[in-house]
């Protein structure tokens, strides 16, 4: 039974279903137009490869696949409506709505509209009627079903709004149980200040008491000896509580600190991530060193790129740049958006990241840009600098708000080009007379 579900699930029995709904009035249907260029025969040996094939690239060219009936049966027989195509221009319009979003939705709407003009006008002595006629048709049969699944498609992005938003209210839940748990952390820290500034007072009283002792006697000796055990038992304590503090699954104290850029992006690609690394950065002889600090930040900006990029655009290459001018080190890194891009990530990750370049002096910005998600940071090359203000672009929004913005813009993006249609529909039918 699960290989039956599996199958009835998967992206071939969806195109079967699309396909056998699509050719059954091209094989059963037989009326056509008395003008038409084509008999039913012809229409339909040239129909059932043609609307096969659209069906085969639906998913990879939706506006191709919509256009294919629409233009074949203008061609065919002079009118965008036929009994043996209307069902397949329907599906595929339908498709075309469902499957993409955007300006990139209204873009292949109306290239596919294009389409349709074109093959009207290949038809002798088309008149301001013949128009008006194909237009209203084309609203009825091509823009009401993309509408329809416009509609779709954002009902299905607002429910995952929806999943998202709770996954966030969970991860928020989680948060404050950590924020609890630093809060007791925080208080061993100040048990482990107030227990060791004795050990470390007594440290520093026989400390000087050697430095003005003229000569090593046995005293000085014994003094030597408690200062090794005094050292040793705070060196101890020091070692307990911070292993206390340190989280669950923390395990940063045991491995070596200070891992350079090269090491992160090479041990990304040893696990399979396709990046690559454009290092600019000390290429003169003049250039001076990067402060320790902000070569720990700019650590931090790869890492957490690669992990976003690893996490939400798997399979797409990675590109890290680092370059400097005289007074900023620029750290980028970029990847490819998959189709379709993801909602901007929401977690906490870019949010402590912008905290440790805003601490490091630096300005952090993060979202998508000409195709690709980009993390970039500015990094002083001088030091000490003063803290940068929070990043106003990596401020926490109200999920729910964003989601109804979003929802809005998808609505008014689906609602327009039909309300356009058919106010350029209704000038055409006034400026011919209205046909009286």
């Amino acid at each position: 039974m699960h290989w039956i579900r599996g199958l009835l699930s998967s992206r071939w029995a969806v195109d079967g279903a699309a396909l056998a709904a699509a050719l059954a009035p091209v094989l059963l249907a037989s009326d056509l137009p008395p003008d038409a260029r084509l008999s039913h025969i012809a229409l339909r040996t040239a129909a059932v490869p043609a609307i096969t094939a659209a069906v085969l690239i639906a998913r990879r060219l939706p506006a191709v696949a919509a256009a294919t009936p629409a233009v074949l049966a203008v061609a065919a027989a002079g009118s965008l409506y036929t009994d043996q195509l209307a069902v397949a221009g329907i599906l595929l319009a339908y498709l075309l709505g469902r499957r993409t979003a955007g300006r990139r939705a209204v873009v292949l709407l109306a290239a596919c509209l294009g389409a349709v003009a074109s093959a009207q006008a290949t038809w002798p002595e088309v008149t301001a009627r013949d128009w008006f006629q194909l237009g209203t048709t084309a609203l009825l049969v091509t823009v009401l079903p993309w509408t329809v699944g416009q509609l779709v498609h954002q009902h299905a992005r607002l429910l995952r709004a929806g999943w998202n938003l709770a996954e966030q209210l969970e991860r928020e839940q989680e948060r404050v149980a950590d924020q609890v748990r630093l809060r007791e952390r925080a208080r061993i820290a100040t048990d482990m200040h107030d227990s060791l500034g004795h050990e470390l007072s007594l440290f520093a009283v026989r400390a000087a008491t050697l430095q003005v002792d003229a000569g090593i006697s046995d005293e000085g000796r014994r003094a030597a000896a408690d200062l090794r055990r005094a050292a040793s038992d705070a060196t101890d304590r020091l070692r307990e509580i911070i292993g206390m503090l340190r989280d669950d699954g923390d395990t940063a104290l045991l491995q070596p600190a200070g891992v350079p850029v090269e090491e992160l992006v090479r041990r990304a690609a040893a696990s399979g991530v396709e990046v690559t690394l454009d290092d600019r950065v000390g290429e003169l002889p003049t250039d001076p060193p990067v402060p320790d600090a902000t070569a720990r930040a700019a650590r931090r900006v790869v890492q957490e790129g690669l992990t976003n990029a690893t996490r939400h655009a798997l399979g797409r290459p990675v590109r890290v740049t680092l370059s400097r001018d005289a007074d900023h080190l620029f750290v980028r890194v970029a990847n490819d958006l998959p189709e379709p891009a993801p909602e901007s990530p929401r977690g906490y990750g870019l949010i402590g990241l912008d905290e440790r370049v805003r601490l490091a002096g630096g300005r952090l910005g993060a979202g998508p840009t000409d195709g690709e998600f980009a993390v970039c940071a500015r990094l002083p090359l001088q030091n000490p600098v003063a803290p940068a203000p929070p990043s106003d672009a990596l401020r926490s929004r109200h999920a729910e708000a964003d989601a109804r913005r979003a929802l809005l813009r998808g609505l008014a993006g689906t609602f327009w080009p039909p309300a356009v249609i058919a106010l350029l529909l209704a000038l055409l039918y006034l400026a011919d007379g209205g046909w009286a």
